[in-house]
């Protein structure tokens, strides 16, 4: 039995091009203290039981500082840049209040989330934004009708033709019973005429 390889590596690559798809827009939950985590560039919401703030570091490497914003009264803007040359990191500090907060991320790359307490938090994160998650979806959906097209012309497209007789017969099927209901009950009536001939006896 010949085994079509070219075929195989398409379907590869939309089981890959899901998982990826799945994987990028998932959200992700981390519970626990000391608590060290990526937030990439969607949000974060974490949630602090304790009655006391809990100090908290977003730490991004390289030299571009990214914009903080949340829920927390005053604790918005821009990290600040720690270290020189290969040890460059931003940095951005704040207390974690009690309760439920939601803090988002821009611009940045590789920030993590780093909690500096035993106190244990809850964290539930969305990785990617709306405008990437779409993005996201949009790059994963191209690849796997690419590969789908890719398998089909290797098969000819022969796929269409049974589609194509199917909605024949069903466009069949539809005008004779169109043309049934029209006809229903209007045959054509016999109509009955006298003998006008006229009367030659006399």
């Amino acid at each position: 039995m010949k085994i079509n390889w070219r075929g195989l590596i398409a379907l590869g690559v939309i089981a890959v091009a899901l998982f990826w798809a799945a994987d990028s827009v998932r959200s992700r939950s981390y519970s626990g203290s000391n608590l060290n985590f990526g937030i990439g560039s969607g949000s974060v919401t974490v949630t602090n039981p304790s009655d006391a703030p809990v100090p908290v570091q977003l730490v991004g490497t390289g030299t571009r500082a990214f914009m903080v914003s949340s829920t927390i009264e005053e604790v918005e803007g821009s990290s600040t840049r720690q270290g020189t040359g290969r040890n460059t990191t931003q940095m951005f500090e704040f207390a974690l209040p009690p309760g439920s907060s939601e803090i988002t991320v821009a611009r940045g790359t590789n920030v993590n989330f780093v909690a500096g307490a035993d106190t244990s938090l809850e964290a539930m994160v969305q990785p990617q934004g709306a405008t990437e998650a779409r993005t996201t979806l949009i790059v994963a959906a191209v690849v796997i009708l690419g590969a789908l097209f890719y398998i089909s012309r290797m098969n000819s497209h022969r796929w269409i033709g049974p589609l194509r007789r199917q909605a024949a017969v069903k466009q069949a099927a539809k005008l004779v019973s169109e043309s049934a209901a029209a006809g229903h009950g209007q045959g054509r009536t016999i109509r009955s005429y006298g003998d006008n001939r006229a009367d030659i006896s006399n």
